[in-house]
């Protein structure tokens, strides 16, 4: 074995030369296949002679999407259209030394088309490129090469003759062969157009199967149609495996669709192949299909089950792997529906069922109070009703409570933060308002349960509390303050079991003695007012002030101010107005006067309408930036640069007959006589900025006149004394402080009566 190590390198160096011999003996062979000797000494050279190789030949269309060239025979005849020129390239050795080229059917001798070199469009050594055309022949074009002259030893150039390369490779043929199809046309037609269709159907298939979920579909079969649920009950079983399903639809597809490209490039060719194919199957395969199958998808996937399970037996080898694949990648297919989907589910759902509106907007609001908390339902601390422990229950009161309308009424002591109990109204109902009991005493009596709860409960949690009936009201409260001792507790609203109740009905429930349609906006509820019966009301409104007073303040008005001379007003229209716009602060139990007891009649830097004379009472005035205040007492007014302003703008709003001759004169022209209480058409509103704040801290009567109803007496003015017409007499005008004044109690007058003060009423009542 040592031995024969020294033979290693010699089989090394066999190896190494073995191709470089193979490659030297190639090169000759080749050289002496393209050159032939013409052995002359000259001195003492030999010279050798190039002979043209031809190789073959490429035929090239001469502009793209030209269709001359068709191809090749088996034996490697080109084949070209006839009468086309086309670009004929030759590859070869020597092709540089090339005079000519030619082309025949027979011989050198008679040749059919010659190009000569100056008509070459290229010329290497190894390639030439000319053009030419052919007409139609039965026979083969085949190709004559013709070389440079040869120069002799002698200086003489000897032409050299023709050369015929008679080899099927660079023969040319005319004779177009008969066009061949896969299959005979008329089925190749048909196969395409089954094939469309089948192309459709799996795109159809696709979208209106795969968009309908396991869940969907079990939905469905419970509460869909007959017809319905036959339909799911059918694609149920193949649909609940999902991506098998998909794979096998997807992979007949593509099959098709390749299918469907190959057929109709076989029948024509490039651009035309192209565009039919991809408008067929866009517009058959895809649009149309998946367009139907969305609305009608079920009914599509059950009456053509039989289909989709023979392609998913069919492409079972391929596609169940992969289906495989991807239940381990992706993981089973699970669509849940939460509560918020189902919510949002719900809600576009009421924009198209307008019978079901209302149903379905119950459900929402049922799946809405998971997410709220009693804050978002509360009536505010401020808005509700409440009672002091120390109020007398007399008829007053009495009446003041059930006006209100509320059933349950909180009981604060000292501070409306502290309530302490609960006052029914029911528990009212045998007691005698002439005993003169407190809230306190009743309510200690009764002592109903009371519950305080924080306002971040939960709603469902406190529907289940009000569910086991032991209270439908509680108080809500918050955190104020957190130290070291035990916290401290702040009011912030009241929850009933009604506003729950509305809440899920996502609308309010108004009864008959609700006095809001909402507590939470304030909206107050809009009945039918009796005019008549508010008119004997105002009876005792109109006395707030003795006659004395009215006379007393009518003198100092006309008195002090010019704006109530009566060359403005007349003195019995001022008395009205006195009588009808007198205002009285008092001790309430509504929530508005009773925390905090102020009443503010001026606010700084806010425009206001209203002229304001205090009669009893004091009011405190803050002005000024270091905020000063004083007390103003009685007969200080307000708004003078109001007044001022009227009585420059008041004959503006008079009618034009007035304005020309004055309204000191009875002797004016008629003028359009104004409907009694009714705005003045042109009145623009005139209001002042006051520069300080007036707010009434105590039992307070004052007079207060809008600048709309000081322009409405004017003009009441100007229309009595034009005599155009008998006036009718506004609310509390006689002097007996009755509304009817001298009107007889007949049905006709109380009609026109009610009809008056309507009309009047419209802007003159609080």
């Amino acid at each position: 074995m040592v031995n024969r190590l020294w033979e290693l390198p010699v089989l090394i160096v066999r190896a190494l030369l073995t191709p470089t011999v193979l490659c030297s003996v190639l090169i000759f062979a080749q050289s002496l296949v393209i050159t032939h000797g013409v052995h002359t000494d000259v001195g003492g050279f030999v010279t050798m002679e190039k002979k043209v190789y031809l190789s073959g030949i490429r035929i090239e269309s001469e502009e793209p999407g030209d269709e001359g060239f068709h191809g090749y025979t088996e034996k490697g005849v080109s084949i070209v259209s006839p009468n086309v020129f086309m670009r004929n390239v030759l590859f070869g050795f020597n092709l540089d030394s090339l005079a000519m080229v030619a082309f025949t059917l027979t011989n050198c001798n008679s040749t059919y088309y010659n190009v000569s070199q100056a008509d070459f469009l290229i010329q290497t050594e190894k390639r030439v490129v000319i053009k030419a055309k052919f007409e139609e022949a039965t026979k083969l074009y085949k190709i004559c090469l013709k070389q440079k002259p040869r120069e002799t030893t002698a200086g003489e150039l000897v032409d050299s003759p023709f050369i015929l390369i008679d080899d099927f490779r660079t023969s040319i043929s005319t004779d177009l062969p008969p066009r061949s199809y896969y299959l005979p046309m008329g089925v190749q037609i048909s196969v395409i157009a089954f094939l469309l269709v089948l192309s459709g159907l799996f795109s159809g298939l696709n979208l209106g199967l795969m968009a309908l979920t396991p869940q969907e579909l079990m939905l469905i079969q419970k509460s869909g149609s007959k017809q319905e649920r036959k339909y799911a009950d059918v694609i149920l079983p193949i649909r609940r495996s999902g991506n098998f399903l998909l794979c096998s639809l997807l992979i007949g597809n593509v099959c098709v669709n390749s299918a469907i490209s190959i057929l109709l490039d076989d029948l024509t060719s490039g651009y035309v192949a192209l565009i039919v194919s991809s408008a067929g199957i866009v517009i058959f395969g895809e649009i149309f299909p998946q367009s139907v199958c969305v609305k009608k998808g079920l009914a599509v996937g059950a009456r053509t089950i039989w289909i989709t399970r023979f392609f998913m037996v069919l492409t079972f080898p391929l596609a169940y792997p992969i289906s495989k694949v991807l239940d381990i990648i992706l993981g089973d297919e699970v669509v849940s529906y939460d509560r918020k989907r189902l919510m949002e589910l719900i809600k576009m759902s009421t924009r198209n069922e307008e019978g079901l509106a209302e149903e379905l907007k119950i459900a929402v609001g049922a799946m809405e109070i998971s997410d709220k908390t009693v804050s978002d339902v509360m009536t505010r601390i401020d808005d509700v009703f409440m009672l002091p422990d120390t109020t007398v229950l007399n008829t007053k009161t009495v009446a003041e409570i059930l006006r209100m309308g509320y059933t349950r009424i909180p009981v604060y002591s000292g501070d409306r933060n502290t309530v302490v109990s609960l006052l029914f109204v029911k528990d009212l109902a045998l007691l005698d308002p002439d005993d003169n009991f407190t809230i306190k005493t009743v309510c200690g009596y009764h002592e109903h349960p009371l519950r305080f709860i924080m306002e971040d409960t939960p709603l469902r949690v406190m529907l289940e509390e009000f569910k086991k009936g032991d209270y439908h009201l509680a108080m809500v409260q918050r955190i104020a303050q957190v130290g070291e001792g035990d916290p401290v507790y702040e009011l912030t609203g009241i929850v009933t079991l009604e506003d729950i109740v509305e809440e899920i009905l996502q609308a309010e429930i108004v009864d008959e003695t609700d006095t809001y349609l909402d507590n939470r906006e304030k909206r107050p509820r809009k009945r039918p007012i009796n005019y008549l019966s508010y008119c004997l009301e105002n009876d005792v409104a109109s006395e707030l002030i003795s006659m004395q007073m009215q006379l007393v303040t009518l003198q100092w008005l006309t008195t002090n101010h010019r704006a109530f001379h009566s060359d403005f007003i007349s003195q019995n229209i001022l008395e009205k107005i006195i009588r009808q716009n007198v205002r009285r602060v008092e001790i309430s139990h509504l929530s508005q006067t009773v925390i905090p007891r102020t009443a503010k009649l001026y606010i700084k830097g806010e425009p206001t309408d209203k002229f304001i004379l205090i009669l009893e009472g004091r009011a405190m005035i803050t002005i000024g930036q270091n905020m000063m205040t004083f007390e103003a007492g009685p007969w200080h007014c307000f708004g003078e640069d109001l007044l001022n302003r009227l009585v420059e703008v008041a004959p503006q709003n008079a009618p034009s007959q007035q304005k020309e001759k004055g309204i000191t004169t009875n002797t004016a022209a008629p003028a359009p006589a104004p409907i009694p209480g009714a705005p003045p058409a042109t009145a623009q509103r005139i209001t002042f900025v006051p520069d300080f704040s007036a707010v009434v801290r105590d039992d307070c009567t004052y007079l207060e006149i809008s600048a709309q109803t000081y322009l409405l007496a004017y003009k009441s003015t100007l229309l009595s004394r034009g005599n155009r017409w008998a006036p009718t007499p506004i609310i509390g005008a006689p002097a007996n402080n009755s509304c009817f004044g001298n009107h007889p109690y007949t049905v006709a007058n109380l009609r026109s009566l009610n009809r008056d003060f309507v009309n009047s009423m419209s802007d003159t009542r609080v």
